[in-house]
């Protein structure tokens, strides 16, 4: 899957969860669907779109700890309900939402943006799996030759 068909499908699942769940909560439906994108909506909405800003590498990270960022934002709107004696859990909702939607369309934007085209110059970075297996085979290491060299020069000065 390419990087930019990544991006396109999580940011149309989340952005479609952030649709869909208000307006079923403002249509006040009942029922096992609207039971189970809820429980979705706030496992996943915002903390996991906030952390799709932050470009962590692991998926499982940004799923553990997005999934806690979610549920702890939910928790902190619903406190702050209770003390300012305005409960309105729609309106909470419908803020989360809005926030996910604005982290998708930066994260959107942004992938959008790195996106690899053909015939562009790519970076270090951005290489393909063809580049990284023929720099394999080559036996170039960019940074980490250097970096090797750097820690046996310092173990040649310890002692060790």
């Amino acid at each position: 899957m390419t990087p930019w068909r990544a991006v396109t499908l999580r940011v149309s699942a989340l952005g479609l969860l952030s649709v869909i769940v208000p307006l079923l909560e403002a249509a006040d439906t009942g029922g096992a669907m609207r039971v189970v994108l809820a429980l979705a909506f706030h496992v996943t909405i915002p903390g996991v779109p906030l952390l799709l800003l932050a470009r962590l590498d692991s998926p499982v990270l940004i799923g553990c700890a997005g999934g806690a960022l979610s549920i702890a934002l939910t928790i902190a709107g619903a406190q702050l309900m209770l003390w300012s004696d305005a409960w309105h859990p729609l309106a909470l909702v419908v803020v989360l939402a809005l926030v996910s939607l604005a982290a998708l369309a930066v994260d959107l934007w942004r992938g959008r943006r790195s996106a690899a085209r053909p015939g562009s110059q790519r970076s270090g970075r951005d290489r393909s799996d063809s580049e990284r297996a023929s720099a394999r085979r080559s036996g170039s290491r960019r940074a980490g030759s250097v970096r090797d060299g750097a820690v046996r020069d310092g173990l040649r000065g310890s002692g060790a």
